[in-house]
């Protein structure tokens, strides 16, 4: 059997961080629309917004195909079962948000009769009709989502900043690459020998 790697390998590195930016730009664009900030761009930007949407669907898809042919380093054995458990369940819960999130905004432009134009390059056809009073509700779980997966973003940078600074493991520097590994390890042997002296 094949032993756990130390670190997560370059190509799930560089999708995690590419993910996290596109989602950064994902609410940006939404944001800057929806605030009357970009005003005559707001369709432009809108259909932005949902290409980085699929973008990062897309993304999510290949990730885990990806994870399907490696192998991921292992929670520290010392971890509480029931934080284990909650790592595994909000991981879990932000792929399945990952996916979903692009689809609920693709179905709510579909039922406000218009098309998504996937980086104003091509027109996806439509998948259902024009049903205004369906919008609404796809509008509504749509935001309903996006404020869910915040938080459970949140909850994973929380938790990975735990383990960094208070428990001081190795879960976060699994996914940096390794000059800033090294920094971090050498920041924290610092402080101990500070602590000290």
């Amino acid at each position: 059997m094949t032993a756990h790697p130390p670190n997560y390998d370059g190509v799930i590195r560089g999708i995690h961080w590419l993910t996290l930016g596109l989602i950064v730009a994902v609410y940006g664009t939404a944001w800057s629309a929806h605030s009357g900030l970009v005003g005559e761009w707001y369709l432009p930007v809108m259909q932005l917004h949902r290409s980085l949407g699929l973008s990062v669907q897309a993304l999510t898809v290949f990730r885990l195909v990806w994870r399907v042919f490696t192998r991921a380093p292992p929670l520290p054995e010392d971890l509480h079962p029931l934080q284990k458990l909650a790592a595994r369940g909000n991981e879990l819960l932000i792929y399945a948000l990952l996916l979903a999130q692009p689809v609920l905004g693709l179905l709510h432009t579909n039922a406000r009769g218009q098309r998504v134009e996937l980086f104003l390059l091509y027109s996806i056809p439509p998948v259902i009709g024009v049903d205004k009073p369906l919008a609404r509700q796809l509008h509504d779980w749509h935001a309903l989502a996006a404020n869910a997966l915040l938080i459970l973003i949140g909850l994973h940078a929380a938790a990975a900043l735990f383990h960094h600074f208070i428990r001081r493991d190795d879960v976060l520097n699994a996914m940096l690459p390794a000059r800033l590994r090294d920094l971090g390890r050498a920041v924290f042997a610092l402080r101990r020998r500070t602590a000290q002296s």
